[in-house]
């Protein structure tokens, strides 16, 4: 078959497909996802919650508000994207019109998902980001071949059963990265904030320290969009 000849996915080549699928209109996907990830966390950090700085703060509310609620928007997003990168020709408002109506069937399958990961987390780390890597192609598997949530799932696990350590491998250094870029933005967007805030603007400071985490958060949005769209075409060869 021709998967079985094709060559093997590694986390270069993953790394590169992403590059080569958002540079040519990184523009329009960053339009695409920014009111999903960019404008919800500058109204959260303008309206929103403290966030917590101990567990006793992090309450049920704070925890809806600063992480279910921009997960689930963020989402939206996300699946648009997928849905443009992997229709070429397509049109961001269509793209919307996929994400809003896919949003349903992808909330399901995270659900169904997420008391596994999670177990897999808490005992060992690795076992859940391995078992979050063999269901990485939930998103596009749903945006592609239209299935329900549990076929999607069952279509993710079966696609990834020789490359689920790849996808791993990939997913931990994503992760890595950013963490490195989120702690450099951090630094950026400070020392901006602390210049602001000497020149008497210190609600413009704590604003543009915002908004250069949000755009950071925006772009790793994007990239995990491109990798399941990249990832996923490797696989589905053939079938």
């Amino acid at each position: 078959m021709a998967r079985e000849n094709a060559a093997p996915l590694t986390v270069g080549g993953i790394w590169q497909g992403v590059v080569a699928v958002l540079r040519p209109d990184f523009g329009i996907f960053f339009a695409t996802v920014a009111p999903f990830t960019v404008l919800v966390a500058m109204v959260l950090e303008l309206f929103g919650p403290a966030p917590p700085t101990t567990m006793a703060d992090f309450t049920p509310r704070v925890a809806i508000v600063l992480l279910l609620i921009p997960s689930i928007i963020g989402a939206i997003g996300q699946l648009a994207l997928t849905w443009l990168l992997a229709t070429p020709g397509g049109t961001p408002r269509a793209a919307l019109g996929i994400g809003f109506g896919l949003l349903p069937a992808y909330l399901l399958g995270v659900l169904i998902i997420t008391p596994v990961t999670s177990a897999g987390l808490i005992l060992l780390v690795i076992p859940g980001l391995y078992l979050f890597g063999r269901f990485f192609l939930l998103g596009p598997v749903l945006v592609v071949e239209r299935p329900g949530a549990v076929a999607a799932l069952r279509r993710s696990w079966a696609l990834t059963a020789s490359s689920g350590w790849t996808v791993l491998l990939f997913l931990v250094l994503g992760i890595l990265f950013v963490l490195g870029a989120s702690i450099l933005a951090s630094g950026v967007g400070s020392a901006f904030g602390l210049l602001f805030t000497a020149l008497g603007l210190q609600s413009v400071g704590g604003f543009f320290a915002a908004l250069v985490a949000a755009a950071v958060s925006c772009v790793f949005t994007m990239a995990s969009a491109a990798a399941g769209v990249v990832v996923y075409r490797h696989l589905a060869q053939g079938d």
